[in-house]
């Protein structure tokens, strides 16, 4: 996790929602607590320059949910998930312009498995874990091993005893939702049923037909 580096884009979407939901001295102080000071005078660019390591991006996940608690971490999530698809879509033109025009000619479960499946590939390219997609009658499951996006929650919880009480994937199941929005025209319900932070083995996304 420490060796592989995170696009500078998706430190700018995160600091984005924070400074929209919270105000500019609230980045500050999460920029700090977060051993990424540096950041507050000199905001990432929205590309994919290297930025920081998966770890550290993990931990300042992990300081959102410190500092804003479950509730108020939430909205930064789940906004931040929407944003990033969107940008991710607008760095990898060719990649979903083909998949647009594709999308277009198949069923609608053909296509939220066709948009899953690059978000699988994108979720390998980013963060080098495994991401595991998977079809059911009722929906698709997507499951997540060694998740960067709760992996220093799950740690903290554990040193401090304090159980998390509720999945706090929001990020990876706000992308999923938005890119099979973007890729049937409507809106599929995605829920994260299994998640590190709450001691299980790995993450589990059901994304509903």
């Amino acid at each position: 996790m420490d060796e592989r580096r995170i696009p500078s884009l998706l430190l700018h979407v995160v600091f984005q929602q924070v400074r929209d939901l919270m105000g500019d001295s609230a980045l500050a102080m999460l920029l700090r607590q977060s051993g990424l000071a540096e950041y507050i005078d000199s905001p990432p660019p929205a590309d994919e320059s290297p930025a920081v390591s998966v770890r550290a991006y993990s931990g300042l996940l992990a300081g959102i949910y410190d500092l804003f608690g479950p509730r108020g971490s939430r909205p930064i999530f789940l906004q931040g998930g929407r944003r990033g698809g969107q940008h991710i879509r607008k760095l990898h033109p060719a990649r979903y312009t083909l998949a647009g025009a594709a999308l277009k000619l198949l069923p609608e479960n053909k296509r939220m498995g066709m948009i899953l499946e690059k978000v699988e590939e994108e979720g390998v390219e980013l963060y080098g874990n495994p991401h595991h997609l998977r079809e059911e009658e009722d929906a698709f499951y997507m499951e997540i091993a060694d998740c960067p996006y709760c992996a220093e929650i799950a740690r903290r919880a554990r040193e401090s005893g304090q159980a998390v009480a509720r999945p706090v994937c929001l990020i990876p199941a706000a992308v999923m939702q938005e890119m099979v929005e973007w890729g049937t025209g409507n809106q599929h319900p995605v829920e994260e049923v299994a998640c590190i932070a709450m001691g299980d083995p790995t993450c589990l996304f059901k994304i509903a037909k």
